[in-house]
Parts: structure tokens; sequence; C-alpha cells
């Protein structure tokens, strides 16, 4: 009968783990960088078929960890940079206290392309808003405008607004309407992120095996 006897040497045994962890490791954050480049690319598109902005599609974004190198605990982070974005994930009922002011189509626009909120309006335009009511239907807010009839068809322009009821200038003074006042708003979820997230998450696997063996 034959015996065989082995004897480590000391390091040893950390050595040969050693030289296992680096193309685990390797695998590993290259599969968490691949599915979260999925989820961003999907994500993305998921908001362009939402109908939102370029700006709403670039503001989904996706950290990596470790930024540099490689790591036995790579994760990636997805987030929305507006921060109310996940209203449009999950549907929600806002309420106003007691009315919500939701601009009209002559409301001006701001930063990005967002139309503006009615107190940014009168921080930014320097003039007031009326109230208008009308009996059994939503209440207005408008502002006195000063346009021709040209121009008016084009839309308003932030300098018609700012110019108000100045003397001299060309054109009528009107009380356009720029924001409705309603009690609430329903908002249906529009984007479908979590869901490509959870399918990027199950490829995790496939994905590690992959780049362990990047050969076939």
């Amino acid at each position: 009968m034959a015996r065989f006897r082995y004897q480590r040497k000391d390091g040893e045994f950390g050595v040969a783990l050693a030289s296992f962890e680096v193309p685990i490791a390797l695998a590993g954050t290259e599969a968490i960088a691949e599915a979260a480049d999925i989820v961003k690319r999907e994500g993305r598109q998921d908001i362009a078929s939402a109908g939102f902005s370029k700006r709403w599609q670039n503001a989904l974004r996706v950290n990596l960890y470790p930024k540099r190198g490689v790591s036995m605990s790579a994760a990636a982070v997805i987030y929305h940079k507006i921060r109310y974005a996940g209203v449009f994930e999950e549907g929600a009922t806002i309420s106003g206290q007691p009315l919500l002011w939701l601009p009209l189509p002559d409301a001006p626009k701001g930063r990005g392309g967002a139309r503006l909120r009615p107190s940014e309006y009168r921080a930014r335009i320097g003039h007031p808003l009326y109230s208008i009511k009308r009996p059994g239907k939503p209440p207005l807010l408008g502002a006195n405008i000063r346009v021709t009839k040209a121009r008016a068809q084009k839309g308003i322009s932030l300098s018609q607004l700012k110019r108000g009821r100045n003397p001299g200038g060309k054109g009528e003074v009107r009380l356009v309407p720029l924001y409705v006042g309603v009690p609430r708003v329903n908002i249906r979820d529009r984007f479908s992120i979590r869901q490509i997230t959870e399918r990027a998450a199950a490829k995790l696997g496939d994905l590690y095996l992959k780049h362990l063996n990047p050969n076939g």
C-alpha cells in the first residue's frame, strides 16, 4: 500500500488563493459593469419611449464601485438626477394646498426647457399674476402681456412677458392665461427602470462566466 504525505509550506495556501482571486474579482467587476451598462442603455430608451426629453434620458446615471481597478465586492448604483423622477416609476397622486397650478402652453420656459412655476415666474419676470375666475371651471392665473397679432400666433416669449404693460410698445395689452389651478393630479407610472434593473441582475451569473472564461 502506497502512502502519500503532504506537508504545506507557510504562505503557500495564501499564494494559491491569491492566484484565483484576481481573475474572480476581474470577472465580477466586469460583469457588474456590463449589467450596469445594460440598465443605463435600456433605461434611457425606456424614458425616451415615454416621451421625455434628452435631459430626462441623460439624467439616468450609473456609478460603479470601485471607480478604478477591480474588487471582489464590485457594485453599481443606479439613480436619476431629477429627484422626483421616482413619481413616474411608481405613479402618484399629488394634491394642491389648496390648488396645484399647472402651466399652460403660453407659460414661459426656464432652464432645461421646463416651464416656470408661478413663484418662479414672479421672481424672474417681475410682473404680477392675476386670478381669472370661471364659474364651473378651474380658475386660471394670467399676466398682462403686450403682443402683436403676428407675435401672438408664434407663442409668448420671455421678452414679451418682461415688457408687460410698458408704455410705448407695439401691439395691444392682453390678459393671457398662463396657469390653470386643479385640486390634484394623478400621475400614472411611465418608467420601467426597476424591471429593467431586475432583468439585468438576472443576467449577472452568465455575465460573470462570460468574463471569467472570455475564450469560451
